[in-house]
């Protein structure tokens, strides 16, 4: 008796196979594109990510230790930290309990 010519489980297998394998090429191509449509490299989504905080924070994380000293790496790390721990915008702005004020004093000595 002849074998079957057509091994439906093997058919299936590749079948797969290839399915897995263009996702995986659809998923490369469709992160390597920027928002523009086009190929997107290093250097230009390192230009494009460009804000004043960030490169005040490189160059703070630049100057390390010596850092701590220089006010405008302070200012810097405190615009930081407002904008990490502030949910979306206040509408009423919120004067600092006494508690806080204490913290931020002793802090500072």
């Amino acid at each position: 008796m002849r074998g079957r010519v057509f091994n439906l489980g093997k058919i299936g297998r590749a079948a797969g196979l290839l399915a897995v394998a263009a996702a995986i090429v659809a998923t490369a191509v469709h992160f390597r594109h920027g928002a523009g449509g086009g190929f997107v490299s290093a250097h230009d989504s390192a230009a494009i990510s460009r804000r004043p905080l960030a490169d005040a924070m490189a160059r703070c994380r630049a100057m390390g230790l010596a850092a701590t000293g220089d006010a405008s790496c302070e200012a810097a790390w405190a615009e930081n930290r407002r904008r990490f721990f502030t949910y979306g915008a206040s509408p009423i702005p919120v004067a600092p309990t006494a508690s806080i004020n204490r913290l931020a004093t002793a802090g500072a000595k």
